[in-house]
């Protein structure tokens, strides 16, 4: 569930303002607790054509204004310079915060931003910084960030400030004179632009007690004979989920440890190598490096999962459970939930306790009762629940046919089935549901709920899937209704099955107009993804992308995304840099795009359901050397295309461009048709099913013939400036797996701060 949501929807305002935070900036008004905050904007465009008034004003009726502070935090005696506050209506006048108290003594913020976004001064420095988790001299960093979760606390001033815990491997740290280990954790202060790297989670000094001499490293390294170099030195922390705890008293820190064995290593048991791992619970008043602590059961630190895999049969029994990748989920009636899992059988849920944040003694909905399956188990218990499993992977069907779902006493409900990994799961209220001539649909207004997966492997083809359910538990199907949550490929390099089902909401791609010089990192295999929404209402996905392929050189990059006319999820390609999410009219897209001719100009990309090239640019073929080396990553490539103008305004064509002899583009091949609608919505229907690039030039079909969107404005990284980008996800009857579509716009916008550096002018070696 998105992280804030967890806070807000159980009340729990007290635990964002946190004295351990004051040093971020002092108190400035006495609060009992907090209202609601908003995000609005000020138009930045001199030449702007008026914007609506759903993005420039919220009304709060009796408010009294108590602070403000400009764009850089600082105090501001005159707030009607930052929001102007008349019959109850606050407007957007500049970029800033203004802070306000209502009669009952809560008190809320008003977060006034550009209408169009400014230069986020994120570029990567196109070096090795770009990938460092420390930087050099304690700068602010961009990479070197895998698997994130993330939050938000407020300090006293109310503003946010951002944490992302994520893997931390068997590494150590200091911080404030303490050594640390565990999970990394990182912190920004401006608004998840850049990070500074903090520390880990657990201190060093009571490794010994804590783990090495606990449960956790009898569990992982003893029971049998440990084949191969590693030793309790080697335990690696890996992909965590921070939240709030319910009663405001702290926070849970959910992770996994694994025994840090290679492939050709691990603890002998009758003849075979197995690896081990688990998920355990740690707390902490406070979000400081080096202050969690295990949570205890029995005297032991307490355990939520384990798992003991045979080596080699990861991706390849569908019996096997891992026991990583722990993600948290609450209901709107305070239920709470952990998803999990990586490959083998799928991804699985199961039912927590929120007084103590463990696993729940209860019956399961099969009528099997949990009771027992707490604590610590045996590696003859893994074998028994792995065959098990292995049976209703095989034999499960539902009273609809639906091959996924089936319940476990130990594991849980299964979600999804096969090659996927890192489950997360977000919750939105009150969902719109509407069809393009503007009619509610069916369900408008109901809550649901969105899982997402990363299919495939992490250096092989990782890519972004999912699903919508109107339960935590599932079934997750696809934007038709008619897939579910299945990853039917394998292999390695990944072989692509026509019978994998979904939505896939990101994969590998490049903007084929972004300049050599350009910095800005293509998305290669991207996924381990968290989603999260901000208090104000924004709502992202952090997720993992490379310098290029299967390379070492990683970062965690943050991406605005949206629900579509229909619900579903629609991810920004672009970096987030602060921009509201605030609908685009026509009017206001098209006053700014590039024309060619009686055309306006859009970069358009489509994901497909392929791997890799099978060919690299040079014609160089797809060997495990040259994936490797990344030579050989990116599915999908944009291509310019052009969109007519009806005369109405918000309807038109979409066509392929042609270049002539002097370069100018002309209209090609009609494609389809697009049509405005809504608050900011956009659906194309395409008159064939769309079809991508590949990097070889090789054509790739989506399978969607129609698809739903949003239009929102962007920092677009493909043209580094100021500008609009459409988001969207298939919707074409009966397909079992739905792909997303993007554009950027060419844009027109220019001024100061709308405009970064550009690339296109510059050479390279």
């Amino acid at each position: 569930m998105r992280k804030m949501h967890k806070i807000f929807a159980l009340a729990l305002g007290s635990v964002l303002s946190l004295s351990a935070f004051a040093a971020c900036g002092g108190g400035d008004v006495n609060s009992t607790g907090d209202a609601q905050n908003y995000q609005i904007c000020f138009d930045n465009l001199d030449d702007s054509i008026s914007l609506d008034s759903s993005a420039t004003q919220v009304a709060v009726a009796d408010a009294n204004v108590v602070a403000a502070y400009d764009e850089d935090g600082n105090p501001v005696n005159d707030w009607e310079s930052i929001a102007t506050y008349e019959n109850g209506v606050f407007t957007g006048v500049s970029a800033g915060r203004v802070r306000y108290q209502l009669s009952d003594g809560t008190t809320g913020s008003i977060e006034v931003v550009a209408a169009y976004p400014t230069n986020p001064d994120y570029d990567y420095a196109g070096n090795a910084l770009d990938f460092s988790e420390t930087g050099d001299q304690g700068e602010k960093v961009l990479g070197r960030t895998h698997d994130p979760s993330l939050i938000e606390v407020r300090n006293e001033r109310g503003e946010s400030i951002y944490y992302m815990f994520s893997t931390g491997w068997s590494d150590q740290s200091v911080y404030n004179g303490v050594t640390t280990y565990g999970n990394a954790i990182h912190v920004s202060y401006d608004g998840m632009k850049t990070w500074e790297f903090l520390g880990r989670t657990f201190d060093y000094a009571t490794r010994e007690t804590e783990v090495v001499n606990s449960k956790i490293g009898e569990w992982l390294y003893e029971g049998g004979t440990i084949d191969g170099d590693f030793t309790t030195e080697s335990a690696s922390w890996w992909a965590p989920d921070i939240v709030a705890k319910p009663d405001g008293s702290g926070y849970w820190l959910y992770t996994c440890v694994v025994d840090g064995a290679d492939t050709d290593e691990g603890m002998r048991i009758d003849g075979n190598l197995y690896t081990r791992a688990c998920i355990l619970l740690y707390e902490s008043e406070t979000l400081e490096p080096g202050s969690f602590k295990p949570v205890m059961q029995d005297s032991q630190p307490a355990v939520l999962m384990q798992s003991s895999i045979q080596q080699g049969t990861h991706g390849t029994s569908n019996g096997n459970v891992n026991g990583i990748d722990p993600q948290i989920i609450y209901t709107p009636d305070g239920k709470m939930y952990m998803a999990y899992g990586s490959f083998g059988s799928g991804n699985y849920i199961l039912e927590l306790d929120p007084n103590t944040g463990l696993r729940k003694e209860t019956t399961l909905p099969n009528g099997t009762t949990q009771e027992g399956n707490t604590g610590w188990k045996t590696h003859e218990d893994m074998v028994t629940y792995c065959a098990e499993t292995s049976v209703l992977f095989e034999n499960y069907t539902d009273t609809n046919g639906n091959n996924v779902g089936w319940e476990h006493p130990y594991y849980g409900k299964n979600i999804s089935r096969q090659n996927m990994e890192a489950p997360v799961i977000a919750r939105h209220d009150n969902v719109t549901l509407m069809d393009e001539d503007g009619n509610a649909l069916e369900g408008s207004g109901s809550t649901f709920y969105y899982s997402m997966h990363s299919y495939d492997g992490l250096s092989d083809n990782y890519q972004m899937w999912g699903g919508k359910s109107t339960s935590a538990l599932g079934l997750y199907t696809s934007s038709t209704g008619k897939g579910l949550v299945w990853n039917a490929n394998s292999g390695y390099p990944a072989q692509v099955s026509q019978s994998t089902q979904g939505n896939k909401y990101m994969g590998s791609f490049l903007w084929a107009n972004k300049s050599d010089a350009n910095p800005e990192l293509d998305a290669a295999l991207p996924g381990h993804n968290d989603l999260f929404t901000m208090n104000n209402g924004t709502s992202v996905a952090a997720y993992i992308t490379r310098s290029s392929g299967a390379t070492g050189s990683f970062t965690t990059q943050i991406h605005q995304y949206y629900l579509n006319s229909y619900g579903d999820i629609c991810i920004n390609p672009n970096r987030y840099a602060g921009e509201s999410n605030r609908a685009v009219s026509a009017d206001e897209l098209f006053t700014y795009t590039e024309k060619a001719g009686d055309y306006y100009k859009f970069e358009m990309v489509v994901m497909t359901n392929a791997a890799r090239d099978n060919q690299g640019a040079n014609g160089s073929e797809a060997t495990t050397s040259n994936i490797n080396s990344g030579t050989l990553y990116a599915n999908n490539v944009s291509r310019t295309v052009l969109l007519s103008r009806d005369e109405g305004g918000n309807s038109g064509k979409i066509f392929e461009s042609t270049a002539g002899e002097n370069g100018a583009l002309s209209a090609g091949a009609e494609l389809g048709t697009w049509k405005m609608y809504g608050n900011g919505y956009i659906a194309f229907h395409f008159i064939d099913t769309l079809k991508g690039r590949s990097l070889a030039g090789a054509e790739l079909d989506s399978g969607d013939q129609h698809f739903y969107g949003v239009v929102r404005t962007a920092w677009l990284n493909d043209q580094n400036k100021s500008g609009f980008t459409i988001t969207s996800l298939g919707k074409s009857e009966n397909n079992i797996r739905s792909m997303a579509m993007f554009m950027n716009n060419y844009s027109t916008i220019s001024g100061d701060g709308l405009v970064g550096t550009d690339y296109s002018a510059e050479t390279t070696d």
